[in-house]
């Protein structure tokens, strides 16, 4: 009873976030009021993502929607219902292992090694942290939202296995959400779908100011790429900028 009671709290606050910032649209209510269920995100990062796919519609920025680490969809779903209220059938991939998060690694510091058990070898085993099911997800996009698998792609497995697979078939990238968590997971997507971004693209680091091993991985690949962009803060978690 508390718990339901603590849930009904928490989506009334979402609400009274989105009134102030977007005025009384229902349809925009009903979307935020669907998934907050669905996602561990904060509020201020959900609408951060909504505002965000909102930009890169109204602007045309060209590509995908990608999100890496799903868990049970919440974020997915606000990118792709933007995607069918404008009826631009834009692609929106989404991959997680649905199976949780792998283990760190000594990169990652102390609160990760605490989160895993000290399990530090960074092998891609499920350490039963962050585990999302990969039909809560399917049943939110596609049951729930009637939203189509025409344009929304849905992949599981471990991000070393599917994002060297997939990339090439994903084509250009407009925005590029990161929920990853640990350093080798961050700089693998970085590694494999940074080049694919569009000029003006975005990319959104959930984690940023959470874990040690996310943060590293960012600093160290923007400082390879010789970007001196503004990282712009989203709350004391996440951050987001514009690809130049």
């Amino acid at each position: 009873m508390k718990n339901s009671v603590y849930n009904y709290i928490v989506r009334f606050r979402l609400l009274w976030r989105v009134f102030s910032r977007y005025g009384f649209n229902p349809k925009t209510f009903r979307l935020f009021w669907t998934v907050q269920p669905y996602t561990m995100v904060g509020h201020a990062r959900l609408l951060n993502t909504y505002d965000l796919a909102m930009l890169a519609e109204d602007n045309k920025i060209d590509g995908a929607f990608v999100e890496c680490g799903v868990w049970r969809g919440g974020c997915s779903a606000i990118m792709a219902t933007v995607v069918k209220k404008n009826g631009t059938k834009r692609n929106v991939w989404l991959f997680d292992s649905f199976e949780g998060m792998p283990e760190p690694t000594v990169k990652d510091g102390v609160k990760a090694a605490s989160l895993a058990n000290q399990r530090v070898a960074g092998r891609l085993i499920p350490i039963d942290v962050s585990v999302g099911f990969l039909q809560d997800v399917e049943e939110l996009l596609f049951k729930t939202l009637n939203l189509s698998r025409d344009y929304v792609h849905v992949i599981k497995g471990w991000f070393q296995n599917t994002l060297p697979r997939e990339k090439e078939s994903m084509g250009s990238i407009a925005i590029l959400r990161l929920d990853a968590d640990w350093y080798e997971s961050t700089r693998c997507i970085l590694d494999n779908l940074y080049d694919s971004i569009v000029s003006g693209g975005y990319v959104i680091i959930d984690d940023y100011g959470s874990f040690e091993g996310c943060r590293k991985a960012v600093d160290e690949f923007l400082a390879e790429r010789n970007f001196f962009g503004k990282l712009s803060k989203i709350d004391a978690s996440g951050i987001y900028f514009q690809k130049p």
